[in-house]
C-alpha cells in the first residue's frame, strides 16, 4: 500500500476518469497562517515605501510557505505511525477533470479488497456505491 500510488483506474460510462487511492496514513492539512498582509492596504496608503514591500514580501513567504510546511513535515512521521498501528484503511476516488472531486470510504484491512473491488465497479457503472463493511464519508 504505497502513499501516491493508485491501486486501480476506472472509467465511468460518461468517460469520468477515477484513480482510486488505498491508504492507512491520513496526510496533514496544509494550512496557511495569516501574514497581516492586507489587500487593500495600498488603497489606504498609496506611498508604501521600499522598505515596507520587502517585509510584506517576508511575511507573506513567512506565513504561506514556511510556517505550514514546518507543520507538514513534523506531523507527517506522527501521521505515518498512527496509520501502521491503525486498522482502519482509507479508500479515495479521485477524478481531476473537469473540476478535482475526491469521495472518500473507510474501512478495515480485512474488508480493504471487497469493498475495493464494489467501489471500482460502482464508479464503472457511474454510480456511488455503499459497501457493507466500509463508511462512506463523501466528498472531501
Amino acid at each position: 500500500m504505497g502513499l501516491f500510488r493508485a491501486a486501480r483506474t476506472v472509467t465511468s460510462p460518461s468517460g469520468d476518469y477515477w484513480e482510486l487511492y488505498v491508504s492507512k496514513t491520513t496526510l496533514p492539512a496544509w494550512r496557511e497562517g495569516n501574514s497581516g498582509f492586507d489587500p487593500g492596504l495600498e488603497a489606504v496608503n498609496p506611498e508604501i515605501g521600499l522598505f515596507e514591500l520587502p517585509l510584506m514580501i517576508l511575511a507573506f513567504l513567512w506565513s504561506s510557505i514556511l510556517v505550514p510546511l514546518t507543520r507538514v513535515v513534523v506531523l507527517l512521521p506522527i501521521a505515518v505511525m498512527k496509520g501502521r498501528r491503525s486498522h482502519a484503511v482509507r479508500i479515495e476516488a479521485v477524478n481531476t477533470f473537469p473540476h478535482r472531486q475526491v469521495l472518500l470510504w473507510t474501512t478495515t484491512d480485512v474488508h480493504k479488497d471487497r469493498v475495493l473491488d464494489e467501489i471500482a465497479a460502482g464508479l464503472a457503472q457511474g454510480k456511488v456505491v455503499y459497501p457493507s463493511g466500509a463508511v462512506y464519508s463523501g466528498e472531501e
